[in-house]
């Protein structure tokens, strides 16, 4: 048995106008998450004078944190640009990791909801911007 062949078509508008109207709500959700934005000023007319770097980030940014369960850890990784390990605050309340990290220039604090953990197992490194928090996950 032969389909007609305009189904295929038809499909393909269901399939475009549910994509487009999931768009239609991510975009429509408010501003997403971002780094902020940089800003390069320079000191002449001609803009050919040195250059002075201004960044700008949004009063509001939480950033994601990504919370993964491999084997028997639990792994938490989110982006902290600019920040040192000693502006770094990280603590286990109500099965919630709360980070909290800032200086002068930067400051972030969000949280993630942990699956059961050992608190006390907390292990974390900061390279480049990146938060890698582990734990041992209780079974």
């Amino acid at each position: 048995m032969i389909n007609d062949p305009m189904d295929t078509f038809d499909e393909m508008d269901e399939l475009f106008a549910r994509l487009f109207s999931g768009m239609d709500r991510w975009f429509m959700a408010g501003p997403q998450q971002g780094n902020g934005y940089r800003d390069i000023i320079r000191s002449d007319e001609a803009g050919e004078g040195p250059e002075e770097t201004v960044s700008v980030q949004p009063a509001d940014f939480r950033p994601a944190a990504d919370v993964q369960r491999i084997g028997d850890e639990v792994k938490v990784v989110a982006d902290l640009p600019g920040i040192t390990a000693d502006s770094l605050r990280l603590g286990v309340r109500n099965g919630m990791l709360v980070i909290d990290a800032g200086d002068a220039d930067y400051h972030y604090h969000t949280s993630a909801e942990l699956p059961p953990v050992d608190a006390a197992s907390m292990q974390y490194t900061l390279k480049n911007g990146v938060l890698d928090v582990t734990f041992k996950s209780v079974p």
